[in-house]
């Protein structure tokens, strides 16, 4: 009878304490936009599935991404998706698949598929790209230059 009374007291306490973890009130977590803007080098290129980042002299290529939407290459001696100056856009800057690029001197936009990754606490983009010849597909790693 003893017994019968200590397990029910248990079985009541565990009841009490699952019933209260479960009216933890979850927050809905909200995705910060993806800030892209700033001064980005390159840190790692790949050609069609090769990594070939040291056969590339990418040490003065700067790709700056402004808050106006303009974009600036700095020391542009390397294949990209453009090749000068001009202003860009991302689809969608929350989730971002896609960051177009249309030269002053172009009608058309040149569009790059994109992924946005965390790498040590820090925002990079990675952007897959043509440059001319489609048996080429380049992937440029890009870290961000912190003032």
């Amino acid at each position: 009878m003893k017994f019968e009374k200590i397990t029910a007291l248990f079985l009541f306490i565990a009841v009490l304490l699952f019933s209260e973890a479960c009216q933890i009130k979850k927050e809905a977590l909200i995705e910060p936009p993806k800030d892209l803007s700033g001064i980005w080098r390159l840190s790692k290129v790949v050609r069609n599935s090769v990594e070939i980042t040291s056969w590339v002299d990418s040490t003065g290529f700067r790709l700056e991404l402004r808050n106006d939407n303009t974009y600036i290459l700095q020391n542009n001696k390397i294949p990209f998706i453009v090749n000068s100056n001009g202003s860009w856009a991302s689809d969608d800057p929350l989730y971002p698949f896609q960051l177009s690029f249309l030269q002053t001197d172009s009608t058309t936009a040149k569009i790059g598929n994109i992924t946005t990754p965390v790498v040590k606490g820090e925002r990079n983009f990675d952007i897959t790209f043509s440059p001319g010849c489609f048996n080429n597909i380049y992937v440029y790693s890009f870290t961000k230059i912190n003032d």
